[in-house]
């Protein structure tokens, strides 16, 4: 049975420590063997998944406790997740550099071989970012923000492929 990596982690800082911990114990080129570091790639990329699910659902509850709606309350939230986790993977898969800010996902690295594609996918691209863009929930706010903005509103963790499994996302930095 599969141990479940993360399932005491409450904070995104406690599951970041975790992961680099588990990371330099079990992978390849420390003597851990490549199942094991595909699955905690993988459990990794669904708490990523899953804590932007739950700050956006604290984020939802925060809004309704000062009587407004978000955009998150027209949407169902695990789909939300499960699309995004999707997402991550088919970007990745093409050699390509993931960001998930809140509930988007920024798309970078050599994309113009890859346009048509990420336009099938539904990535839009941002010209003033030169970066795809998928919108998890989409927002209503026509407030234009730098990338360092966002990442300062909703956080930040970037995906890359390890170098062993060209399937299974890891965090490069938060």
């Amino acid at each position: 049975m599969t141990p479940n990596y993360f399932q005491t982690c409450q904070t995104l800082d406690e599951a970041r420590a975790l992961y680099r911990n588990l990371a330099q114990e079990h992978h390849p080129d420390h003597g851990g063997d490549t199942a094991t570091m595909q699955e905690i790639n993988r459990q990794w990329a669904d708490f990523q998944a899953n804590h932007a699910n739950r700050s956006e659902r604290q984020r939802q509850a925060d809004a309704h406790a000062a009587g407004r709606k978000t955009a998150a309350d027209y949407h169902n939230l695990d789909d939300v997740t499960e699309i995004l986790r999707t997402k991550i993977l088919y970007a990745l898969n093409l050699g390509l550099e993931v960001e998930l800010c809140g509930l988007w996902l920024w798309v970078t690295g050599d994309t113009r071989p890859h346009k048509e594609e990420l336009k099938a996918e539904k990535f839009l691209w941002s010209p003033d970012k030169s970066a795809w863009y998928y919108p998890g929930i989409p927002s209503f706010n026509r407030t234009r923000r730098t990338m360092d903005e966002i990442r300062q509103m909703h956080g930040s963790t970037i995906f890359a492929h390890t170098r062993d499994d060209e399937t299974a996302p890891q965090a490069l930095h938060a």
